[in-house]
């Protein structure tokens, strides 16, 4: 279930690489806004299940508005610096703009689920976590058929392995650009909405959903949606068994051992492609 909720925020930000080519440092401040909006239409009377989804379309409004006016303009076809700059620039004018607005103090989520608990095959669950790892599940599932089976799918697909090649084979390129980047940032949100009950929301929430993102990412591939996945259920169930059976303390040094010795042994991640550069 850890490794569910991983998915869904690693998976949008290896989209927006792998198609934009862009390290999206505000990734966090997305995924943070989906748990305030989410707390600004529950604590309005808003039943919770509706609230996650109206929670995912503000994100991906302002994901939207992001993307045509500074994404657009100024980082497409730029270097990795430059994304990296921009972003965590973006990530940190949103954090400020959350403390602004609604106080740096921590704000609780309320959930229809509350801290009620299920149990399977002998394992007690709270019902808030289920029913995170089922929306999470069909999320990516949906996502996953949606890039093999549909026409927009395969056109992202095609622009993610040569870009030119889709612009030259007819391919609105810029809009598939911009496609995924909403994607990516929908991700994000949905992450931060269906996570927000569990925890208190604050607006560094992002911080440590942004460190867990590029953590997977790295793992499993950068650019890769398939190891994006695979990288998110290895750092769940290598967390919970390492905090079971060894030391909560030391348990984020374990996601990081991962990614150096991902680095040092296979640098593309467990699914990534290796990288060619002919001069």
């Amino acid at each position: 279930m850890l490794g569910a909720g991983y998915a869904v925020i690693a998976v949008g930000l290896t989209l927006i690489f792998g198609i934009v080519g862009i390290a999206n440092f505000a990734h966090g401040a997305f995924f943070a806004m989906g748990g305030y909006a989410c707390y600004l239409l529950t604590s309005r009377g808003v039943n919770y299940f509706i609230a996650v989804p109206l929670s995912v379309l503000i994100v991906v409004a302002i994901g939207a508005v992001t993307e045509w006016v500074v994404i657009r303009r100024s980082l497409y076809g730029d270097s990795h610096h430059g994304s990296l700059i921009v972003t965590f620039a973006l990530g940190q004018a949103a954090v400020a703009g959350l403390i602004l607005i609604f106080g740096p103090d921590p704000l609780p989520v309320t959930s229809p689920l509350g801290q009620s608990t299920m149990r399977f095959l002998g394992i007690f669950v709270t019902s808030q976590r289920a029913f995170i790892f089922v929306c999470s599940v069909l999320v990516l599932g949906a996502l996953g058929l949606w890039l093999r089976l549909s026409i927009k799918g395969q056109q992202v697909v095609a622009v993610a392995q040569n870009a030119r090649g889709a612009l030259y084979s007819g391919i609105d390129v810029p809009w598939i650009r911009a496609l995924a980047f909403v994607l990516g940032v929908a991700a994000a949100g949905l992450a931060g909405a269906l996570l927000a009950p569990i925890s208190t929301i604050y607006p560094t929430m992002g911080y440590s959903a942004l460190i867990v993102g590029f953590t997977v990412v790295i793992l499993g591939g950068m650019g890769s949606i398939p190891g994006a996945m695979l990288g998110a259920l290895l750092i769940g169930v290598a967390n919970a068994l390492f905090e079971t059976y060894v030391s909560v303390s030391w348990t984020p040094a374990l996601g990081w051992g991962l990614v150096i010795a991902t680095l040092l042994f296979r640098p593309q991640g467990l699914l990534g492609q290796v990288q060619q550069h002919r001069h």
